[in-house]
């Protein structure tokens, strides 16, 4: 059985499957917009999780608020760099650098967490 990096390396290849076969011209492309997408879409939610646990931790009492607060970027994302189809994604996409590590992105979500921005619910 194939590991899944020869499998991708296999179905990208210049000679792949893929290339006898008009109707997926375009099938790499296609793959690494569909991811972008998802990234994209994945970003906006955890920074939506960011701020309604924000939200949230101004309206329980003391402790609850406190502890809520404290965790409140845990288990946001799987973190999927080990992935071959992800690392193939971001060596194309963003030169190597996971998107979710973005410095833009991460101040967003620091901003998020103190309430000093919002985003739309």
């Amino acid at each position: 059985m194939k590991g899944m990096a020869a499998k991708m390396d296999e179905l990208f290849m210049d000679d792949g499957p893929w290339m006898d076969d008009d109707s997926c011209d375009g099938c790499r492309l296609d793959f690494y917009d569909a991811i972008d997408h998802l990234v994209r879409d994945a970003k906006y939610m955890e920074a939506k999780v960011v701020f309604l646990r924000y939200c949230l931790s101004q309206r329980l009492p003391g402790h609850a608020g406190e502890m809520l607060r404290q965790d409140i970027f845990s288990d946001l994302h799987g973190g999927y760099y080990e992935l071959p189809a992800y690392q193939m994604y971001i060596d194309a996409y963003h030169g190597g650098k996971d998107p979710f590590d973005e410095d833009s992105y991460v101040k967003r979500l620091w901003k998020l967490s103190r309430g000093e921005e919002a985003v739309d619910c």
